[in-house]
């Protein structure tokens, strides 16, 4: 009986590839649960504060809605920009309601809508929590709430201590009654603190009515500190005021100040750029008799000394910046562009991002695959992170550069270039040249503010969705590059 054979060799067909396919399920987020919910609170407020300020009781003169959107974006983003004079133009009620998008800007929308929950008596959920947390940089869940509590409460403290001061200086200065110095100290302290850079003084020149004299120095000083502050952030000045110290030996006679990282690389890099705007300031416009020529050298110092903070931060200026040297406003630009701290009321990329972007540059140069400062050692991701910022802030400024110059031909390109790099930074440092613009030119101004306030990197993953896993990788394959 014959026996048939079989062979071990598989068939055709079962050499086929076999494909499987994971489907994952989707779950569509909306409402309060959405991540985009950053995007459509701030959206909201800008949209609300617009129409208000648009009603005739805001405004004493026929504003346009896209001048009174304008006003609204740069109040809740805490630019500073304008494009109508906010003391002639707007009524009081319209300047209060500035003030109150400033300071909603200032504390976040998804800060101030937890405080106004937990004032409400009802308490935060997981999902509330983990949003306020990404917004406020903080990890804990646990102490969202009282973190929540602390951060308004500690900035409507430093308000209401830069009101008071200013009531007595103002009294002083401006022959005013009481009420309208009260006014101007309140509207003054919050646009301050928060890094709006909106001023509401009747000669219509910014702080430049502040630049010289004694007294004018000191509100100069003054306000330079309260948007210091506020620029630093709640963390940086929470961490300086709670300390741990080891003593020494010597017990309370010689102890070391231990701070976080973060602390340390805020204040040292505000410290360094600080320092190294005001020389370049100082020494640019010292014989420019347009903008610091005629002062004493105190005045200079002060001045140039304020100019190189406020680039970084509040967007206030105590001279014409329209009269300064293309060289001095690049150096503006460039410190405008960089900020002030994570997690407060100063725009840029901040200065985190730009301390760890330089690192990850040395680093490769010297042949490193990690990066440390001070003893520690940073997370890669988070180099990698501050790089794609940077990049990306820069693709967006140079883009609205190139579609603004095409529009607005007509004007000085420098001065233009100027106020786009103060309008993404979120800065408000102005030359004049943003009163001046088209209708379109505002609507990509206000895109610009609302991206920079933002954050070009968060609107990108709010966008894009949360971080998916990735279930397979590709065999790798060198390019050459350089």
């Amino acid at each position: 009986m014959a026996i048939k054979s079989s062979s071990i060799r598989p068939r055709d067909k079962n050499l086929k590839p076999q494909y499987i396919r994971s489907e994952t399920r989707k779950t569509s987020k909306r409402g309060a649960s959405s991540p985009l919910i950053v995007v459509y609170g701030f959206l909201a407020i800008i949209l609300i504060g617009a129409f208000l300020l648009y009603l005739p009781f805001s405004n004493q003169e026929n504003i346009s809605f896209i001048d009174a959107l304008f006003t609204s974006t740069s109040a809740t983003t805490v630019t500073g920009l304008t494009v109508v004079d906010t003391f002639s133009s707007w009524t009081f009620y319209g300047q209060i309601i500035i003030a109150l998008l400033i300071v909603l800007g200032g504390i976040g929308f998804m800060t101030g809508a937890a405080f106004f929950l937990i004032a409400a008596g009802q308490s935060l959920g997981l999902t509330r929590r983990v949003q306020v947390g990404q917004g406020l940089g903080e990890d804990k869940l646990d102490s969202i709430s009282g973190l929540v509590l602390k951060v308004v409460i500690s900035s409507l403290i430093f308000q209401i201590i830069g009101t008071l001061i200013f009531l007595i200086l103002f009294n002083v200065h401006f022959e005013n009654n009481f009420t309208d110095n009260l006014w101007l100290s309140i509207f003054h302290s919050i646009s301050s603190f928060n890094n709006a850079g909106f001023t509401i003084f009747k000669e219509n020149s910014n702080l430049e009515i502040f630049s010289q004299g004694y007294l004018n120095n000191i509100i100069l000083i003054l306000t330079s500190l309260l948007f210091f502050f506020g620029g630093i952030g709640y963390f940086v000045v929470n961490d300086l005021l709670h300390h741990r110290k080891i003593l020494g030996r010597r017990g309370f006679q010689k102890f070391r100040v231990l701070l976080s990282l973060e602390t340390k690389m805020i204040l040292i890099g505000s410290l360094a750029l600080t320092l190294i705007g005001s020389i370049a300031v100082f020494v640019f416009e010292y014989s420019n008799l347009q903008t610091i020529g005629n002062f004493s050298l105190s005045e200079k110092i002060i001045n140039s000394f304020f100019t190189s903070m406020s680039t970084r931060t509040a967007g206030f200026n105590s001279f014409d910046m329209s009269l300064t040297n293309d060289y001095t406003n690049i150096i503006c630009g460039m410190l405008m562009f960089i900020g002030g701290g994570p997690a407060s009321t100063a725009g840029g990329i901040k200065i985190t991002t730009f301390i760890l972007s330089i690192m990850m540059i040395f680093s490769h140069l010297k042949g490193k695959e990690n990066i440390s400062f001070s003893g520690r050692e940073i997370p890669y991701s988070l180099g990698v992170r501050s790089l794609v910022i940077l990049v990306l802030s820069l693709f967006i400024v140079l883009f609205i550069i190139f579609i603004v110059m095409i529009i607005e031909d007509q004007y000085n390109q420098a001065h233009l270039t100027f106020e786009i790099f103060s309008a993404f930074a979120t800065n408000g440092m102005s030359t004049g040249t943003s009163s001046n613009l088209n209708e379109l030119s505002k609507i990509i101004f206000i895109f610009g503010m609302f991206i920079g306030r933002l954050g070009p990197m968060t609107l990108a993953l709010l966008i894009s969705g949360s971080k998916k896993q990735i279930e397979y990788r590709f065999f790798e394959e060198k390019v050459r590059i350089g």
